[in-house]
């Protein structure tokens, strides 16, 4: 089984060569609307198969092809930008770091509303951005709470560091 990101690769190189379409490493590629949708089904159609690595989780979420698709959809843009092989050669960099931090979060979700309705430098912007930071902190420490560890695959020498083990 290959690795999402190959499996990608490999599409879009195994459908420039099929369809007379010139590519070479390291040059950006960028599809067309219909080459794109060729590619997502190739990719789509590899993972159905189990040629392309899928969680247990994601296969019994996109457990049909038009899911597949969808999923695979945003695959491939997201490797059409990371992957210097596709891209230009170009070192992907996060535009918006933190920017999902939160997202889920009603809270976090309101305050970024307000936070656009308020004008660039002033003091009101100030205090919402510093009330969406307190706030990402506090959904980052419960969702460290959540974290299950298994005591007895940790070193004991590090086993201290788990918050809620026992020195033994």
């Amino acid at each position: 089984m290959t690795t999402q990101r190959q499996g990608t690769y490999d599409a879009i190189v195994a459908f420039c060569s099929e369809n007379g379409v010139h590519f070479e490493d390291g040059m950006e590629f960028t599809p067309t609307k219909e080459q794109r949708a060729s590619i997502v089904l190739m990719v789509a159609t590899a993972m159905e198969a189990g040629e392309i690595d899928l969680s247990d989780a994601a296969r019994a979420k996109y457990d049909d092809l038009p899911k597949l698709k969808s999923y695979c959809n945003g695959l491939v843009s997201n490797w059409l930008r990371k992957d210097p092989r596709l891209n230009g050669n170009v070192k992907y960099e996060i535009k918006n770091k933190g920017s999902r931090a939160g997202s889920g979060d009603p809270v976090i979700k309101e305050l970024r509303k307000l936070k656009k309705t308020l004008t660039a430098g002033s003091e009101e912007l100030a205090v919402v951005e510093e009330e969406i930071n307190k706030r990402v902190a506090v959904v980052q420490a419960e969702k460290a709470k959540k974290v299950e560890i298994d005591v007895d695959q940790i070193p004991k020498e590090l086993r201290h560091l788990i918050p809620s083990a026992s020195n033994e």
